[in-house]
């Protein structure tokens, strides 16, 4: 049989299975339905659950933010006015803010269940910041939104899912917390103790304090020294009187010089027959045919207004020893003030100046010639000797404890402020920057009646050595110019190698002048933009700038500062303060700038001074959320 003759094979059909098991697509359809049923309705609850939840933590938030905020306005508020307020009452203001801005939310909040007040700070043996709940002060709120309840048309009701049917479960709770933090500060007060800083105590400020103001502070600074000898200088001011007798037949009458300079009184028992007057010009004046017994003599013609160096009453027929008839004489010489006033075997109390020194300044000074107090030879001459010649610590080492003024005021204020970061207990630490012709971070602190040594913790929460070091200076401490940005400096260096994780750097720097000293050599950088840091009115053109090489360098270390994260708050003191400068820094700094600009007394400025640091120290941080708490 031929291969053309064969007949085909046959193929064998594959079964036909939905012939054989007639429904298998309708089942498979409903198995698969079924399965993308189940996702769907997951995917829409689960969506709704995050969804809430999310609603939730954002109302959290914004309640525990929005309390924070309360207490910190509240302690701010509080700074302003001097008096502190109720805790309880802020505390109620808190809560009732956090219920309101969570129902803005969306959110129920129970007002006793569900915000918390505690206390946050930092333990150093384990590097954390753990809570204390209930403990005040409180820096650190806690918002918690719970929908827990089984009714689920109660506001804290269970979530009720769209397909919980599906599940066999018909609703979720849900709970949500938000805890938001007063941050603690790691703060430097940056303190100027420049030449300056006792001005308002001299006899400079007479036209700005009165007369009767000034004398009597100086008198309170001369008896805060402590007990000095300074012999039988008076108290108030007056001019020398001279006593001498003068030799005549039978009897040895009194004379007596007051001594004004370019001008003397003599009193005499006897009728005067001559004075005559002997200038430093090296003239001589005779006053002739005298009968009064007492009367004042000064120069006229060419020798109107010279000083006088010596007086001679003529009286009978004596011999001073300048030449017969020349009678009793008087001289405004060293020898003869030490003798009248007893200072011969009383020693110059200091190390530095001598009795000599001092009385050749009260003749010679320009500032006591001004002020009227020219040859007076007492105790308010001596204090401005002080103030204005011997004002560094090594000279005159007990001014310290002297209220001169703006220094005084200032010293309070910081006292004030330490008591204050006590009382808030905010967890805050500080430290002390000095600053004149340079600068230095104040850790050790050596005097006869006190000790201190925070070498090793320079930024710290014992207020009270901060304070004891502070309260140990006095103007013109080291040396007498004003090197603002080297104070800056060495705040934010402090700042960066010992504030604390999780702190908040802050610098309160204060002056009563003008930046007048910079590092040899330094100029401002040509890529330096004013703009970024002193645009007011955000038009993109600065609204401070200067050409002062010596304020730029203080502007410029306070940007440095800025960039690495601190707060600048400033404090300009009295008329010479640079306002514009500290008003600038602030302005960059996210500070607050506080002018004290002095008033007609020391008691005004020293209450201007307390109001400023009250208000810097209550200045709190803006509150943050922080998310490292324990769950309840």
């Amino acid at each position: 049989m031929s291969r053309s003759q064969r007949q085909p094979a046959t193929r064998r059909r594959p079964r036909d299975l939905t012939a054989r098991r007639p429904g298998i697509i309708t089942v498979l359809s409903a198995f698969v339905m079924v399965i993308c049923f189940a996702f769907v309705s997951f995917a829409v609850d689960t969506g709704l659950i995050v969804l809430t939840k999310t609603q939730l933590q954002n109302g959290v938030d914004a309640a525990s933010l929005a309390a924070a905020q309360e207490i910190a306005r509240a302690v701010y508020e509080a700074g302003q006015t001097g008096q502190a307020g109720s805790t309880a009452d802020a505390i109620a203001a808190a809560r009732l803010v956090a219920i309101e801005v969570a129902q803005a939310n969306g959110v129920y909040v129970d007002a006793d269940a569900d915000v918390k007040f505690g206390n946050r700070k930092y333990d150093p043996n384990t590097n954390s910041w753990p809570i204390n709940w209930g403990s005040s002060p409180f820096n650190t709120i806690k918002v918690t939104a719970r929908r827990e309840k089984e009714d689920l048309n109660a506001p804290d009701g269970r979530l009720k899912l769209n397909f919980g049917w599906a599940v066999n479960k018909e609703s979720v709770a849900l709970r949500c917390s938000g805890t938001a933090y007063i941050e603690a500060r790691d703060m430097v007060l940056v303190m100027d103790y420049s030449g300056s800083m006792n001005d308002d105590s001299t006899f400079a400020s007479i036209n700005k304090l009165g007369r009767s103001s000034v004398e009597t502070n100086m008198l309170n600074i001369f008896n805060a020294l402590g007990s000095v000898n300074v012999g039988t200088l008076p108290d108030t001011p007056d001019w020398p009187r001279f006593q001498g007798v003068a030799p005549s037949s039978g009897s040895m009458p009194q004379i007596y010089v007051t001594w004004k300079r370019t001008q003397v009184y003599v009193e005499s028992s006897l009728n005067l027959n001559n004075v005559v007057l002997q200038f430093t010009n090296g003239n001589k004046q005779t006053f002739s045919g005298l009968s009064a017994r007492t009367g004042t003599f000064k120069g006229s013609g060419s020798n109107n207004n010279q000083v006088i160096s010596k007086c001679w009453v003529k009286s009978g027929n004596n011999d001073s020893g300048e030449g017969t008839n020349y009678g009793e004489r008087f001289e405004d010489t060293n020898d003869n003030v030490r003798a009248l006033y007893g200072l011969n075997n009383v020693s110059y109390p200091y190390p530095s100046g001598s009795w000599n020194s001092f009385l050749d300044y009260c003749r010679n000074d320009s500032q006591v010639n001004s002020a009227g107090y020219r040859a007076k030879y007492g105790k308010l001459n001596f204090v401005n000797y002080l103030l204005t010649q011997q004002p560094e610590n090594y000279k005159t080492p007990d001014l310290w404890k002297t209220p001169h003024y703006p220094f005084h005021a200032i010293k309070e204020g910081a006292t004030l402020f330490t008591q204050i970061l006590e009382g808030l207990n905010y967890d805050d630490e500080l430290g002390l920057v000095s600053y004149d012709n340079y600068s230095r971070v104040e850790k050790v602190l050596n005097t006869p009646d006190a000790s201190v040594d925070i070498s090793a913790n320079p930024i710290t929460r014992e207020y009270d050595l901060i304070d004891t070091i502070q309260r140990h200076k006095q103007a013109s401490h080291y040396y007498s110019y004003t090197a603002i940005g080297s104070g800056l400096k060495d705040a934010r260096e402090l700042l960066a190698q010992h504030a604390r994780e999780g702190a908040k750097q802050t610098i309160i720097l204060m002056t009563d002048g003008l930046a007048n000293r910079r590092p040899g050599g330094w100029s401002l950088p040509n890529s330096f933009q004013w703009s970024n840091f002193t645009d007011y009115d955000a038009d993109g053109s600065a609204d401070y700038s200067t050409s002062d090489a010596n304020v730029q360098y203080a502007f410029y270390e306070a940007t440095q500062a800025i960039k690495q994260g601190c707060t600048i708050h400033t404090i300009s003191v009295g008329a010479g303060g640079d306002r514009e400068l500290m008003q600038a820094i602030a302005f960059a700094g996210s500070g607050e700038f506080v002018d004290v600009p002095g008033g007609t007394t020391v008691a005004q400025m020293e209450d201007q001074m307390r109001a400023a640091f009250a208000l810097i120290a209550s200045k709190l941080p803006p509150p943050k959320l922080v998310y490292d708490v324990d769950s309840e």
